[in-house]
């Protein structure tokens, strides 16, 4: 009887130590049984779009927006134009589809040119990403 007891002891011991070493992953909601991600307005950017929209940006866009996005009066090939600065209050409430239609399209009134034939689709989508995203952050 003295052994049994101790057996049953020793298997719920066991059971006891091997049900608090094992860990739960940290990302999982428990209770609801999914990812425990917090949810954003904006989704966020991989640190690969924003390397390739950085780069995109200073070779097309910082002559006119500025490194900094700021925009402001600037000359280009002989006439002067005052772009707007992509980190404004009003260009955030732009959705990213206006913004890709912009670059995508140009805005030849204001003197923005279209640079359909010259960025690929995957490549405006990046540039946008970074106006969004990365020069938000400077």
């Amino acid at each position: 009887m003295k052994i049994s007891k101790i057996v049953i002891i020793l298997i719920a011991l066991a059971s006891f130590f091997a049900a608090c070493t094992q860990t739960q992953p940290t990302n999982i909601d428990v209770k609801a049984n999914k990812p425990n991600v917090a949810t954003n307005a904006m989704p966020t950017a991989t640190v690969d779009e924003l390397a390739a929209g950085r780069q995109l940006y200073a070779d097309n866009c910082a002559i006119c927006h500025k490194d900094t996005g700021a925009g402001g009066k600037v000359t280009v090939d002989g006439k002067t134009i005052d772009p707007a600065s992509l980190t404004s209050a009003s260009m955030k409430k732009h959705s990213d589809e206006k913004l890709f239609s912009h670059v995508s399209d140009g805005v030849p009134d204001e003197g923005m040119p279209a640079f359909k034939g010259k960025l690929t689709e995957a490549q405006i989508k990046d540039v946008v990403s970074y106006v969004r995203h990365g020069l938000q952050k400077m």
